[in-house]
């Protein structure tokens, strides 16, 4: 999987994470549904200031759309479950995030 897939497979669970549509999204940072849709499925690679205003309105640092590019060996089912997950981590409080990390562990033990 490519760069430019990741990052989008990034993009797109962060918004879900946040409950926004792509129109939402795209009407927050001042960027085109089409445009949303155009990263979101790797089709082309976000410039620098889109993805500050990414960023910003997402409320997750600019490392986290990166997290998992260079990991070229991921499948493209495992890269966006990593991305579930860490996208769900972020919205949780430091209570629900020590939760969820007891319960990772538990099933990655015992599965």
């Amino acid at each position: 999987m490519d760069t430019k897939t990741r990052i989008g497979i990034q993009i797109r669970e962060l918004r879900r994470a946040k409950g926004l549509t792509q129109d939402e999204l795209a009407a927050l940072i001042e960027r085109s549904t089409e445009a949303i849709s155009n990263l979101e499925r790797g089709i082309s690679l976000v410039g620098i200031d889109t993805l500050e205003r990414l960023s910003a309105k997402l409320g997750v640092p600019i490392r986290d759309f990166f997290e998992h590019v260079g990991q070229s060996k991921l499948s493209s089912r495992r890269a966006e479950l990593l991305a579930r997950l860490q996208a769900t981590a972020a919205g949780l409080n430091d209570k629900q995030l020590a939760l969820a990390v007891n319960q990772v562990m538990a099933i990655r033990d015992n599965g």
